[in-house]
């Protein structure tokens, strides 16, 4: 911003005699063509740091689900609490046709039921091929689950959709909602 004043008014200050020595009227069409691209080039520094900020957030957005999905194929239940928004209510999960409310309730009545079954195995679950939005403290996030596993014995190699809702807490971004299906 001071460089843009200092120019407008080296601009200014060396015209004006200039002008006065030729007996024409200051080039005041120049001065303000000169402002208002000043005023353009900030706008559009402005919306290239805002830009900048949102592919950050986007990419952090994008390492939270990376990361909780890492620990679902491991069983990291512990781990995955620390990608969520654990408190209350603050969590849910809509996945097939059930739903839970709270992580303790996904983690207690969903997650750990699952995970302690011997018969299923993960061999991989990992999300791919995200499309993302950020706006402040709120991202959303559409990707597809890759998942493959056997169960009792049998393997399936399957691909699903999920839907995330994340918000930005002290500086990390933590699960708020899924759906999957």
């Amino acid at each position: 911003m001071k460089i843009i004043t200092k120019t407008f008014i080296m601009a200014t200050v060396f015209t004006l005699p200039l002008a006065a020595c030729s007996g024409a009227q200051a080039p005041q069409a120049d001065d303000a063509n000169m402002e208002t691209k000043a005023e353009t080039s900030i706008v559009e520094a402005v919306e290239m740091v805002k830009e900048v900020d949102i592919a950050a957030a986007r990419q952090a957005v994008q390492a939270t689900l990376e990361s909780y999905a890492k620990l679902i194929n491991t069983k990291d239940v512990a781990g995955m609490e620390a990608y969520v928004l654990p408190d209350e209510l603050d969590f849910t999960i809509f996945e097939g046709k059930g739903k839970n409310i709270g992580w303790a309730d996904y983690r207690d009545n969903h997650l750990a039921p699952e995970f302690d079954n011997p018969d299923l195995v993960f061999t991989k679950y990992e999300y791919s091929n995200y499309k993302t939005n950020v706006s402040g403290d709120l991202a959303t996030a559409t990707f597809l689950i890759n998942m493959a596993y056997t169960y009792k014995g049998k393997a399936s190699d399957v691909t699903r959709n999920g839907t995330a809702i994340l918000k930005n807490v002290d500086g990390s971004w933590k699960v708020a909602h899924l759906h999957t299906s």
